[in-house]
């Protein structure tokens, strides 16, 4: 008989990136109706992963719920781009925030997964209204300089 060690399974698959998003976006339609807001799934459709699907989806989903919790009146617009055919630069944009700070000190319990990613996670604020938070991690599971920070 033959035993697998869990522990070294390898969750690699490749998946849409924009049906994740769907998933995930889905879970997130009523509270954020209940803040007056809405959240667009704007990533290509074209875009695959082929890292840990649970893994980024986790982070996607913590994101989000962080966006969607600080959004009042908002329009939450997803998108991703592929960067140099190593990374992808996934992207929530929240064109009326109500509270920047509020997100930044939520966004300290993603920190971790993103770094176990190999990602990063960037908060851009405009005009003290438009704000945008962006993880970028790597195609492959390889390491990239993690963290948080803010531009």
């Amino acid at each position: 008989m033959k035993t697998i060690d869990l522990v070294s399974v390898d969750r690699r698959s490749d998946v849409s990136l924009s049906l994740l998003v769907d998933k995930i976006t889905e879970r997130y339609s009523s509270p954020a109706r209940e803040n007056f807001s809405a959240v667009i799934n704007n990533v290509n459709a074209r875009l695959r992963l082929s890292i840990d699907e649970n893994l980024i989806g986790s982070i996607i989903s913590s994101l989000l719920k962080v966006m969607v919790m600080h959004s009042r009146h908002g329009l939450i617009i997803v998108s991703a781009k592929e960067l140099y055919g190593k990374m992808i630069e996934f992207n929530i944009k929240d064109e009326n925030c109500c509270n920047t700070y509020g997100i930044a000190l939520s966004l300290q319990d993603v920190v971790p997964l993103a770094e176990k990613a190999g990602g990063r996670l960037n908060i851009l604020n405009r005009k003290q209204k438009i704000t945008t938070v962006s993880f970028s991690f790597p195609l492959t599971g390889e390491e990239e300089k993690p963290g948080l920070s803010f531009l």
